[in-house]
This record gives C-alpha cells, structure tokens and sequence, in this order.
C-alpha cells in the first residue's frame, strides 16, 4: 500500500508488508485480503476478531472500555448483565471496573476545562482564604515575638 510499516501512520494499519507493497501482517490481528488490504475493525475496537462488527473487539481505542467483546464509551453507562458499569462524565481515557462486579469506570484522563475540585470554591477563593491565613499566623508570630522579646525586657 500506500504507507510505510516502520513509521506512522503506516503502522497503525500494516505491521509488515512483502516486497510488493503487500501487507502480510494487519495491526488489528485480522488477515489481509488477497490484495493485501487490511479489513477495518469497527471505530471503537483496536483490534478485533471479524471486520465492522461492534461486538468482536479484543481490545479498545483510547476513550472506550471493554466489556466482553464490544468497547463502551468511558463517558457511557453499560448494563453488564447484572452487574451495570457507571461512565465518568467527560472521561477520555478509561479502564473497566477491576474484579468484573460492576461499578464506576477507572478514569485515567478527564476533559480540559473541568476542574476537579469538588468543594464548590473558586480558585479566587481559595486564594483569598490562603492569603489571609497567611496573614494571620504572621501577625501571631508578630506578636508573640513583641511579647516576649521586647515586653520582657521592661
């Protein structure tokens, strides 16, 4: 084909190809056609064990999770049986519950732009309420010193 096996982003789709420009060896573990070509996995699976299926995933693309053979959205609730699995709102990169039980997904990287602070402040606030603890523990150590260095003196 068209791109090189040893750099991207040929590899992505051809691990090794023949002399004529053939793939022999698919980077999403299924085998070429005669002409060489690699089939697609469906856009979620990394690779996978039949072509556009959404349900033959081996492994996922960076923002999905699997479960069984099919890959979920980090941000995406799944029923799992019985035992549901929770998406991460925002979530770019995720891995499933460990144990298989079900649960939250394991976020690995959220969104730009959301702040994981929880408490509910500002980042001005928080600010503020440093400076004046500041303040505060300096004017003590201020006056502690005054009491007992120069008031002890008279």
């Amino acid at each position: 084909g068209c791109y090189k096996t040893d750099r991207q982003p040929g590899i992505q789709i051809c691990t090794l190809a023949s002399q004529g420009d053939k793939c022999e060896t698919c980077a999403n573990s299924l085998p070429p056609s005669a002409a060489g070509v690699c089939p697609s996995c469906d856009s979620a699976c990394k690779t996978c064990t039949s072509a556009n299926n959404a349900n033959t995933c081996s492994s996922c693309v960076v923002g999905y999770y699997q479960v069984g053979t099919k890959c979920v959205r980090c941000d995406t609730n799944d029923p799992n049986g019985n035992k549901p699995i929770t998406g991460v709102r925002d979530c770019v990169s995720c891995a499933p519950p460990a144990g298989g039980d079900g649960g939250s997904v394991l976020c690995y990287l959220m969104k730009d732009g959301d702040s994981t602070n929880k408490s509910g402040l500002s980042t001005g606030a928080i600010a503020g309420i440093s400076v004046a603890v500041i303040v505060v523990v300096g004017g003590l150590v201020g006056f502690l010193c005054w009491w007992f260095l120069c008031r002890g003196k008279a």
